[in-house]
């Protein structure tokens, strides 16, 4: 089974599906992560003014040795051989990953990436188009979603969690720039699947939330 999961920045997906994917024993595909990934590694190449353009096609292998696969249930990102860890997660990063995400080739670059790691199936993916473009065909669809002041609130405490010195206005001012960007760019916008089961986590706890998806799961898996 693949249970895909999509919905706007800060709205839980990443920390909900990861200990959803633990409760079921299943494998975490963080696409965003995948993304930031590709924004670290074009960062290291190219400036952002020449990031600024659309590129239309990705760079040569040697200058773009960014490779993805699963060990121990657990995606593992290696740049020439070398594992990333919270170098992907600085905002300005982030903030990059929305701009390259809006290349074709970047999307088609991801989107077979994150197929061939997921075609073992029992995989929790969670994104911004996982269940509309990349697993439009998954068992289980869900849109998560909370209102932008939650969200830039869970973002912002993320990442003075993690030591990373933002901005709380600069912040919420980003999140509704790429909540607007996404819903808007022309490549797999930002909406809730027609098949998708949408849960406003603004009032909900982390765990409220993780047993209704492994309620919905097991509801389904048992169907």
């Amino acid at each position: 089974m693949i249970v895909a999961v999509d919905g706007p920045a800060g709205a839980g997906k990443s920390t909900v599906c990861r200990l959803l994917a633990r409760e079921l024993a299943y494998t975490f595909l963080d696409t965003g992560a995948m993304y930031r990934a590709v924004a670290w590694a074009l960062s290291r190449r190219f400036s952002e003014l020449e990031l600024a353009q659309p590129m239309p096609h990705p760079p040569a292998d040697e200058d773009f040795p960014l490779r993805f696969e699963i060990q121990n249930e657990d995606l593992r990102i290696l740049f020439a051989g070398r594992d990333l860890g919270d170098e992907i997660r600085d905002p300005e990063i982030t903030r990059l990953a929305s701009r390259v995400s809006q290349m074709a080739w970047v999307r088609t670059y991801l989107m077979d990436w994150q197929r061939r790691l997921a075609s073992d199936g029992r995989v929790v993916a969670e994104g911004r188009d996982t269940t509309t473009v990349v697993f439009p065909e998954a068992e289980v669809k869900v849109f998560l979603t909370a209102d932008l002041t939650t969200r830039a609130r869970r973002r912002f405490n993320e990442y003075m969690a993690k030591g990373i010195p933002v901005d709380y206005a600069s912040l919420e001012s980003q999140i509704r720039e790429r909540d607007e960007a996404d819903s808007k760019r022309a490549l797999a916008p930002l909406r809730p699947a027609p098949d998708a089961c949408i849960i406003d986590t603004s009032r909900l706890e982390i765990p409220e939330v993780v047993r209704l998806l492994v309620d919905l799961v097991r509801s389904r898996d048992s169907g």
